[in-house]
């Protein structure tokens, strides 16, 4: 479920959605890091109108990602939303014409591989472990991973290539 594939990978996960994203494939969608949908894609947990509940991430993560209130509404109705309605509340990075879905994609993949993987890789392990901590506990937080990327290579590659004005080449070390 959408926890799942939340909580084990270190790397960017990009839902594209191209059509419904209901009960379980919305909570896959809900662990995603960055959503990118059709126009046409529609979204929902209809678990309650069959007798069922969301169990796969649905009720942890929706109220997490958007406000109480428009949770409780998705989640107590089975309530569905089009994808530019789950662009106004957070749920969605994107919407675009269905012939534009995997251009989007790939340009959120490039903008992604355009980055160091190691600050990228740390940035979402630090979210990940920080995300029920107050803030001031979260800006303490000093993980391993966070550590290792500002310690490397690519880091000190980072700032001599800003410096010299061109791009840099990340070795992921």
């Amino acid at each position: 479920g959408g926890i799942a594939l939340r909580q084990t990978l270190n790397i960017p996960v990009i839902a594209r959605v191209n059509g419904f994203a209901l009960g379980g494939g919305f909570e896959m969608v809900l662990g995603c890091d960055i959503v990118v949908a059709c126009d046409e894609a529609s979204f929902g947990l209809p678990e309650p109108l069959v007798g069922r509940l969301p169990l796969d991430g649905g009720m942890t993560l929706l109220q997490r990602q958007i406000p109480h209130r428009l949770a409780m509404g998705m989640l107590l109705t089975g309530q569905r939303i089009s994808a530019q309605r789950a662009l106004d509340i957070g749920l969605v990075n994107e919407v675009v014409a269905r012939a534009e879905l995997d251009a989007a994609v790939a340009r959120w993949v490039s903008q992604i591989l355009a980055c160091a993987p190691l600050s990228v890789q740390a940035i979402k392990a630090v979210v990940r472990e920080t995300a029920a901590l107050p803030p001031v506990q979260a800006q303490a937080l000093r993980l391993p991973v966070l550590v290792a990327a500002l310690r490397s290579e690519d880091s000190v590659e980072g700032v001599c290539a800003f410096q010299e004005k061109r791009k840099p080449v990340w070795r992921g070390r």
